[in-house]
């Protein structure tokens, strides 16, 4: 089965302690998708997306199994990819995206229901515990472009956000991951008010 692993730089606290000690913070290292497509998935935040490897390393199955349900004969590999990009303001770097790779073990825990789960996830959107990844992106048109020329799944195309100051779309990775993908635009556009609702901020 199909799980998502987020990794953080430091363990978290309750938001009373950390008003009380402000030396307790937590922050997003990556986003990590356990995957039995390790190759396909590279191929597509390289390719689409634009993001290189900067990591790799393999893990023998009894270091990886409190991680990934897997048998014993499996390797896993973590593979960590990151993207930078010019914007207006300057070069910026968010967080990275990372997978944990199955290998030698198709029949195993991790890989049996491969082909049911992909195709059913890519029959629907998000579902309870399942993750939107959002990248910024420059260039939206043409990640469409590449999306469909390689017949990856677009939820929908570039678009104005409900909010107005960027367009954005919904794609699907080769493991079915949602991504939201958005283009700031420097001049706000008019929002897609139709079936948004307004709510105070959270303070």
């Amino acid at each position: 089965m199909l799980r998502y692993l987020i990794a953080s730089l430091l363990m978290s606290a309750p938001a009373s302690a950390a008003d009380d000690n402000p030396n307790v913070q937590a922050l997003l290292l990556r986003a990590v998708t356990v995957t039995c497509k390790l190759d396909e998935s590279i191929a597509f935040y390289r390719d689409i997306l634009g993001q290189k490897v900067i990591q790799e390393r393999d893990f023998t199955a009894d270091v990886a199994k409190p991680y990934v349900d897997v048998s014993d004969k499996a390797t896993v590999r973590l593979v960590v990819m990151e993207g930078r990009g010019e914007y207006p303001g300057g070069p910026i770097m968010g967080g990275r995206v990372a997978f944990m790779g199955v290998i030698g073990d198709p029949d195993g825990p991790a890989c049996r229901d491969l082909n049911n789960n992909a195709e059913e996830k890519l029959k629907r959107g998000g579902r309870h515990g399942e993750a939107i990844l959002p990248f910024r992106v420059s260039s939206i048109d043409e990640i469409a472009k590449r999306l469909a020329a390689k017949g990856y799944r677009i939820g929908f195309q570039p678009r104005p956000s409900p909010v107005g100051v960027s367009r954005n779309m919904i794609a699907y990775d080769p493991n079915g991951v949602i991504l939201e993908l958005f283009e700031t635009n420097i001049a706000p556009l008019a929002p897609m008010t139709q079936g948004v609702t307004e709510r105070m901020p959270i303070r």
